[in-house]
């Protein structure tokens, strides 16, 4: 369990050994502070611990709705929902589900490691270049972001920005980077750094190293429909 405050929000989120609150989420709830959620109709996608949609429904978002590949994730979301008391937010998997609204925002803390899917690691493998999930993402957003809606994601230095841009451009959308924070890469990445380095030499892997500690560097898209000539 994690107790902490997100602006005005006390948040008590439950977690697990495989879906929690990593540090990129709590960059994010960083962020949202500054976004103005009354009335708004919201999606968390990729929704996990259900953190995010959390802190938008006690901010004053109309409706949340999360979606989440996982069972575990929906289930440990609604778990998270009860205890926060906040029941405008309703999490669905979203192979499961017919999805017929539209979202002012969409926010998400997309798996976007450089490394295929392996059993209970799939919460944070994105693929080769780790932008599989993104890249959902701007699928899914291409059908049920408002015209004039926002998206917010994040990605880390360690997956392809270019590759992530491009495909963000090919769906109608601008890629902007509005914030940014570095943080050490862990021990557990280990098991796929030889795909990191393989992906810095082609361009689509950055890394900050100083006296031999590696650190990521993590960004904060903004993303929106590009305005047609």
């Amino acid at each position: 369990m994690k107790k902490f405050s997100a602006g005005l929000q006390e948040l008590t989120i439950l977690e697990t050994e495989k879906i929690r609150v990593t540090r990129y989420s709590e960059f994010l709830l960083l962020y949202l502070e500054n976004l103005n959620f009354s009335q708004q109709i919201i999606c968390d996608f990729g929704c996990g611990t259900g953190v995010l949609g959390i802190y938008a429904a006690k901010r004053g978002a109309q409706l949340v709705t999360g979606f989440d590949i996982d069972p575990d994730a929906i289930d440990l979301s609604k778990e998270n929902i009860e205890i926060n008391d906040c029941f405008n937010f309703q999490p669905h998997p979203i192979g499961n589900s017919v999805i017929d609204e539209t979202y002012d925002f969409i926010i998400s803390n997309p798996a976007s490691l450089p490394t295929v899917k392996a059993s209970g690691k799939e919460f944070f493998s994105g693929g080769i270049y780790g932008i599989d999930m993104i890249q959902d993402l701007f699928d899914f957003s291409a059908q049920h972001l408002k015209k004039d809606g926002r998206l917010f994601f994040l990605q880390t230095s360690l997956s392809s920005i270019n590759k992530a841009a491009n495909y963000a451009h090919d769906k109608g959308f601008n890629y902007k980077i509005i914030g940014v924070f570095q943080t050490e890469i862990r021990d557990h990445y280990q098991e796929f750094w030889h795909r990191v380095e393989h992906n810095q030499r082609t361009g689509d892997a950055h890394f900050v190293e100083i006296n031999g500690v590696h650190s990521e560097i993590v960004y904060l898209v903004e993303a929106k429909y590009r305005e047609r000539p």
